[in-house]
């Protein structure tokens, strides 16, 4: 995958190339039917070079940051998604105020034509495009004809008695409904993050954990989750907690991680989580012997899940 940010910066060989354009939160089943099209035209454009358009930050961070949605995926959750559905390039396109503001026309002439000089668009039938969002499939098929590229507009995909989206998967993940996001997304609700430094508590109950920053990533509700961690090349079996520690009395959503196979020093490195079944909400207990004796069910529960897969 080939990370490209700003018109300055696009090399010679991703020019002519057949793109979709959109936000891409989670990489999700309907996206990833837009990659899969995209292949078609691309053989038939001789074997172009596969390129998806997307913005940062979300550009409800900027226009109405009150009702932004939380981010299901990082860029670098997007661009793994991406190359693994055949995508060649990410472009980024830094939202600013600047670029909302362009009008539908000098959108398609600045970063289509100029910049990338695009052979076909293909983009989902809810996209909008320019200032205020004015410009819709039908304006960017008469800019396309106007400036010498095709546009194919996709429709909506449903599934699970819905609209494949981004909204339905923010939902479904906040609700704790793991099976739900997993038909949307084609693949279990992950985060990924860095391992922080924490109190060191778990290894003193006895369950040593690794804590994560959430960055404001999309998150499942308070509780203990069964997890896997992906650590060195493969997934190994887990117990999460999220929450705030109310045994402790802390304050902020934390997410702790305790592996129950052998992994070595992750302190420090990028780690992904994906979850599989929430066990029970988080408690308050009336002291530390409490807890250790509910963690241990815990892990017996998440040993018992495993064994049985």
């Amino acid at each position: 995958m080939y990370i490209i940010r700003g018109l300055k910066n696009i090399p010679s060989q991703y020019r002519g190339a057949v793109v979709t354009i959109g936000n891409f939160d989670g990489v999700h089943r309907g996206h990833q039917t837009l990659f899969s099209r995209l292949h078609t035209l691309a053989e038939s454009q001789g074997g172009a070079p596969i390129m998806a358009i997307t913005f940062e930050p979300h550009p409800q961070r900027l226009l109405n940051p009150q009702q932004a949605p939380v981010r299901i995926t990082g860029v670098r959750g997007k661009a793994r998604w991406m190359a693994e559905h055949g995508v060649d390039a990410m472009f980024i396109l830094r939202f600013n105020q600047a670029l909302a503001g362009l009008e539908p026309e000098d959108f398609v002439r600045q970063v289509l034509v100029d910049g990338l000089a695009v052979r076909q668009v293909l983009i989902g039938g809810n996209f909008r495009f320019g200032a205020k969002g004015a410009g819709r499939c039908q304006d960017l098929q008469r800019l396309g004809e106007q400036w010498g590229f095709a546009v194919e507009c996709q429709t909506l995909f449903e599934s699970q008695g819905g609209t494949i989206s981004s909204t339905r998967i923010r939902q479904a993940v906040s609700q704790g409904s793991f099976d739900l996001a997993k038909q949307l997304l084609g693949r279990p609700f992950e985060l990924e993050g860095r391992v922080i430094g924490g109190q060191r508590r778990g290894r003193g109950l006895g369950f040593p954990t690794a804590n994560f920053a959430l960055n404001g990533l999309l998150h499942p509700p308070s509780g203990v989750y069964v997890v896997e961690g992906w650590i060195d090349g493969q997934w190994l079996p887990a117990v999460a907690n999220i929450g705030n520690n109310p045994t402790f009395g802390d304050e902020g959503m934390h997410l702790e991680v305790h592996l129950l196979a052998p992994c070595g020093d992750i302190y420090r490195r990028v780690v992904r989580i994906r979850f599989l079944k929430r066990l029970r909400e988080e408690v308050k207990f009336q002291n530390v012997e409490a807890l250790k004796a509910q963690i241990s069910r815990d892990v017996q529960q998440a040993k018992a899940f495993f064994a049985a897969q």
